[in-house]
């Protein structure tokens, strides 16, 4: 049972014996949890929330924060809310000034996360009184104004997701309950767009374009598509549906089992005995699925796989645990990534176990700019490792980890709390991964990026070893990035051409490996 009460203060002092007196209240018992609100605000809730925030920041962040910075930066991200909104810290006060025009004065503490959020939900109620946009925000938008603005003061990927995009995202690494199928609306019912592979909807024989007509007996024409989801992706169990299948006038009665979904994040192929697997981003089913790929590939194709190429071309990156698990595949023994942070937990080293699923097949790493994290640890893992000659253009450069930290109202934060080394001790963060043979600008053909192979390179052994032991500065990142540009090659067929080529050609992929050579430049 929840109470809520709602009273009008006097006093900011009454303010604060409220919301902590009745944040203590709520720990004296399970079954009763009182909200204080407070100018149409849930202030308890508020307050918890920072409060958890803020700690689990300060505890976890991957360089120590100031609480007071923290703060300061998130009261004067309000104006994402209301630009009229202006605050500022001097002198041991907070000030408010709306239009230009001063509203009120807050005496700031000193790094304190508990006198600091009762200040904010402070400041929050004086400018409501004053802004009409603040007045209209719920407490999500707050959150975000507030968790932005602080987040924002550590670095640019510490980030804050709501409620529904924490869902969201929990969707997209772990799963949901449903059936795995997009739909849209039909004039008879909703009509299936996309299905996931080995999922719950195939299973049952559904197709695409098919169109569902009834679930469990109930009409789903002109019912709103968030509704018609919530009817397909209840809870686990079995579902019936009536289908219309479009080159058929029978309706089909087909009972399927909900069960969980995760997307589909690899695809793959086998081209003229090349295995190619592209992965889109890494979820909870990704290292899994690239195992499957290739023990299909060589079950149904015997000998004849001659060599794999990894397309990690565009790819965000995502878990990884799945990133350590793909490289632990094909890298018999060796180090795959170490992990080095303030908090102890931070502290993780990653070692390959014995086996290599392609059984050393030769293997090729397809990067370009938008190839980033998770990705950057599987290129980098098995370039390292001499497992795999990557080839394309540098990296995005996101060599940082990040912890979600889950909030009592809940959302999240994705909070950076450790940065990856690779195996020789490379650190990716802000300079990411130089490809052996570099593909960079205007597009060459497969002749002429083998020509240059075999010709002198221009990038000295001197280049690679800056690359892996650089000053950390943004302008040595800089000139290193100039040598091999970081450029998005989403589809560019010289690359795939070029990879295909080096994996059918032993000596070609033995120059590439070669340990004493100095990465291969072909840009023209």
């Amino acid at each position: 049972m929840q109470r809520t009460a709602a009273i009008r203060f006097k006093s900011w002092a009454s303010i604060a014996v409220a919301v902590m007196g009745l944040s203590a209240c709520a720990e004296n018992g399970p079954h009763v949890e009182r909200h204080m609100i407070v100018d149409g605000l849930d202030a308890t809730m508020i307050n918890t929330v920072l409060i958890k925030g803020f700690g689990d920041t300060q505890d976890r962040a991957y360089q120590t924060p100031d609480i007071d910075t923290l703060f300061t930066a998130a009261l004067r991200n309000l104006k994402a809310i209301d630009p009229a909104i202006r605050t500022s810290r001097a002198n041991g006060q907070i000030s408010i000034d709306y239009n230009e025009q001063h509203i009120g004065d807050l005496r700031a503490p000193t790094d304190s996360i508990e006198a600091w959020s009762l200040l904010a939900i402070k400041a929050i109620v004086i400018a409501r009184k004053t802004s009409p946009l603040l007045r209209k925000a719920d407490e999500e938008l707050l959150y975000k104004a507030i968790f932005d603005g602080a987040l924002g003061t550590l670095d640019g990927f510490s980030r804050y997701a709501s409620f529904q995009e924490a869902s969201r995202n929990r969707l997209l690494r772990d799963g949901v309950i449903g059936l795995g199928v997009r739909v849209e609306t039909h004039p008879e019912g909703v009509q299936i767009q996309s299905i996931v592979v080995n999922g719950p909807a195939e299973s049952a024989g559904l197709k695409i374009n098919d169109i569902i007509t009834h679930a469990n007996g109930e009409l789903l024409v002109y019912k709103p598509l968030s509704e018609v989801r919530r009817i397909l992706d209840g809870s686990a169990g079995d579902i019936t549906l009536t289908v219309q299948r479009p080159e058929t006038s029978e309706l089909l009665t087909i009972t399927a089992t909900r069960d969980l979904v995760t997307p589909d994040t690899v695809t793959s192929s086998v081209n003229g005995g090349v295995l190619e697997i592209g992965v889109r981003s890494f979820n909870q089913r990704t290292a899994a699925g690239v195992e499957k790929a290739v023990n299909a590939a060589r079950r149904e194709h015997d000998s004849k796989i001659k060599g794999i190429v990894l397309d990690l071309r565009g790819d965000p990156g995502g878990l990884l645990d799945q990133a350590i698990d793909i490289a632990d595949l094909f890298i018999n023994d060796g180090t795959i990534a170490t992990l080095e942070g303030r908090h102890s937990g931070a502290h993780q080293y990653y070692a390959a176990r014995r086996g290599d699923i392609a059984a050393g097949i030769p293997m090729a790493v397809i990067i370009d700019g938008k190839s980033a994290s998770a990705a950057e640890v599987v290129a980098a893992a098995l370039q390292d490792n001499r497992r795999a000659v990557v080839v394309g253009t540098s990296s995005w450069g996101k060599g940082s980890v990040q912890t979600l930290l889950r909030l009592p109202n809940g959302g999240e934060i994705a909070l950076t709390w450790a940065h990856v080394a690779t195996p020789r001790g490379a650190a990716l963060h802000g300079l990411g991964l130089l490809p052996d043979v570099c593909l960079s600008g205007t597009p060459v053909s497969v002749g002429d990026v083998v020509g240059q192979v075999y010709a002198s390179p221009s990038l000295s052994k001197d280049n690679r070893r800056l690359w892996r032991t650089p000053a950390d500065n943004p302008a040595t990142h800089e000139a290193l990035r100039a040598l091999c540009p970081a450029e998005p090659h989403p589809d560019r067929a010289v690359d795939l051409e070029v990879a295909r080529r080096i994996v059918s050609d032993p000596v070609l992929r033995a120059i590439a490996l070669r340990e004493d050579s100095p990465q291969l430049d072909t840009t023209p």
